[in-house]
């Protein structure tokens, strides 16, 4: 199966989207500064202290457009007709993020738009009705798939979006998890899969060279939510027959960082939903409270990066094992984010009381 992948056209996607990425990004830093598209620090919940330039993710959007027609052009055979819903779509999401780079959209807004944009992917091939069992079988989604399509690409749209809090943080953390699933995809001969994920490692390896701390341009709304669409879109794009969880639980656990980080949010933001402040963004994603505790930017991204590739060779691992095996990886998986989470709180509560012990003694 792997001797039949046309591997050299993956290589000539990544490659392909590294270098249009590098050329483009230049680009769009100079008309951000230009239009006075930029991020000012002075918010609470940034840690940046200068003015950076917007629209770095515009180029995700001209590359995946490039890629698409390349495709399309010249490899028909390996095109898929639900790229073109994807292409309309993902219009639609690029615009509501510049526009929320300009104007400030609300959050209780992006998210309703995403879900109704989300929505229409269903009709045009986007769902899993069938979905495998970690515990082995299969489960009929029925009905529920109309829900499960709109609430996993919102899902995952917001994930990378909540991750774009450090520099180069988002981009890295949709590197590993395409890379992980381009694994997958790759050991499954799914080249429409592979394709998408060749696209997302190329483009996003050439941002990092400009996001990177220390940052000389963001990738903004506009990038964040575009990444996400595509990486969660793209798990729906073909079956994934035998990981078909992959339509769902590896994909859950390649993204174990963005979604826990997620799934906390949300918490938060129930607790507080009392005094009207549910779509208030805070300052205590993952990657805030790492830096409270000390760490650099620096330290905080290659930690998550590393926490990131662990959970992509999980996920390649709970795709090649026996499927009676399988659940014993997402019970490893939940095992490490519980005690990850313990961890987290233990040294915050303890880095709350030293000072306090010191000052008595």
């Amino acid at each position: 199966m792997i001797a039949e992948q046309p591997w050299w056209l993956y290589l000539a996607v990544a490659g392909g989207s590294w270098a249009l990425t590098m050329v483009l990004v230049p680009l769009f830093r100079r008309l951000a500064v230009t239009l006075d598209v930029v991020d000012r620090p002075g918010i609470a919940r940034k840690v940046h202290t200068r003015v950076i330039p917007y629209l770095g993710g515009l180029p995700f959007y001209i590359v995946f457009l490039a890629v698409v027609l390349f495709i399309q052009g010249g490899f028909p055979q390996y095109a898929r007709s639900v790229l073109y819903p994807m292409c309309a779509v993902g219009t639609l999401i690029v615009l509501m993020g510049v526009y929320d780079d300009i104007k400030d959209m609300s959050s209780l807004k992006k998210l309703i738009v995403e879900v109704i944009l989300c929505s229409f992917l269903f009709y045009w091939g986007f769902k899993t009705d069938v979905l495998s069992s970690p515990f082995g079988g299969s489960i009929n989604a029925g009905w529920l798939a109309l829900m499960i399509t709109p609430l996993w690409i919102a899902g995952v749209i917001n994930a990378v979006n909540f991750s774009d809090g450090l520099d180069g943080l988002a981009a890295g953390l949709v590197f590993i998890c395409a890379a992980s699933i381009f694994a997958v995809a790759f050991n499954n001969g799914q080249a429409a899969s592979c394709i998408m994920m060749a696209y997302l490692m190329g483009t996003t390896l050439a941002f990092l060279w400009y996001n990177f701390n220390p940052a000389s341009i963001f990738m903004g709304d506009a990038g964040a939510l575009f990444l996400g669409f595509v990486l969660g879109a793209s798990t729906l794009v073909e079956e994934q027959k035998g990981v078909t969880v992959i339509a769902l639980a590896v994909p859950m656990v390649v993204m174990a960082v963005p979604i826990l980080d997620t799934g906390l949010s949300f918490l938060r933001r129930l607790q507080r939903a009392h005094r009207g402040e549910f779509f208030e963004p805070d300052r205590d994603h993952l990657h805030h409270r790492l830096l409270a505790l000390g760490l650099s930017q620096k330290q905080v991204v290659v930690s998550l990066y590393m926490v990131s590739i662990l959970a992509g060779l999980m996920a390649f691992m709970m795709s090649v094992i026996a499927e009676e095996y399988r659940f014993l990886i997402i019970i490893l998986a939940a095992t490490m984010i519980g005690c990850g989470v313990v961890v987290l709180r233990f040294i915050e509560g303890l880095a709350k009381r030293l000072p306090k012990e010191e000052l008595k003694s």
